[in-house]
């Protein structure tokens, strides 16, 4: 792949987001790059996927504004619009977990990127920046939607209308990130974390992701009853009896 790099340790997928000369903006090519990966991601068994970015300065700027200028009508960047959709929609809905290491500052579509993986590492002094606003335009790659359900929607409106830089602290602060690390160390956390489950039970990573997920969408006794359809699954799983008998060994 020409704008994408994979790799995979120990179970551990890395994507990197590889065309650092244009700060990893997204053309039609690199959709179409994206598609690839995740025909392939979707059935490969990892047990987390981490996206990051080559490059200094930015994990992503959005769009590719030479491709942008091609998208002449209302059809043409809908038509683009729900390609990206439905590209981000994929990434989010893989069912093992997926890391977004945010090593450079995410600007416009980038920022709309960063939140469609489910957990966010930041470098300490990147900047994130919903700047579409000052383009002429509403977000078009999801942004609105998830920036409201983690931020809440005073704070998104905010964002959205202000179009201002927040640090990477005030990022943490909102919640738009769970943690931020110095530099020197950024990749050694992230591959910390993700180690952290590399030799448990894929069906256990996928359940618990599937349950935490479907959780901030369900009823409470459908919520509960899908706790306890997954929970009886994992029961079986092997590892809870090991660990019990483990237990009782050691008196």
């Amino acid at each position: 792949m020409k704008f994408l790099k994979f790799e995979k340790y120990e179970g551990i997928g890395i994507l990197t987001l590889n065309r650092p000369e244009k700060h990893n903006s997204i053309s039609n090519e690199y959709m179409d790059e994206f598609i690839e990966f995740l025909n392939f991601a979707e059935k490969e068994p990892l047990k987390a996927l981490i996206v990051k970015s080559a490059g200094e300065n930015v994990f992503s700027s959005g769009g590719d504004i030479n491709y942008f200028l091609t998208l002449t009508s209302k059809e043409d960047a809908f038509s683009m619009a729900l390609k990206m959709h439905n590209i981000l929609s994929r990434f989010e809905d893989l069912e093992y977990p997926t890391v977004c290491m945010i090593n450079g500052s995410a600007i416009g579509g980038g920022a709309e990127i960063i939140l469609a993986f489910d957990i966010r590492f930041a470098r300490s002094d990147i900047f994130i920046q919903f700047k579409e606003k000052e383009i002429g335009v509403t977000t078009g790659w999801g942004g609105t939607y998830r920036l409201v359900k983690l931020v809440g929607f005073n704070k998104a409106l905010e964002l959205l209308l202000s179009a201002k830089r927040i640090d990477a602290k005030e990022a943490k602060d909102i919640g738009l990130v769970n943690e931020i690390f110095d530099k020197s160390v950024l990749m050694d956390k992230v591959m910390e974390f993700c180690h952290r489950f590399k030799d448990d039970d894929l069906r256990l990573i996928k359940h618990i992701k599937r349950l935490a997920k479907e959780s901030q969408h369900l009823k409470r006794e459908d919520g509960m009853q899908l706790e306890r359809i997954l929970f009886s699954e994992s029961w079986m799983f092997g590892k809870r009896e090991k660990e019990m008998k483990k237990f009782v060994e050691k008196g």
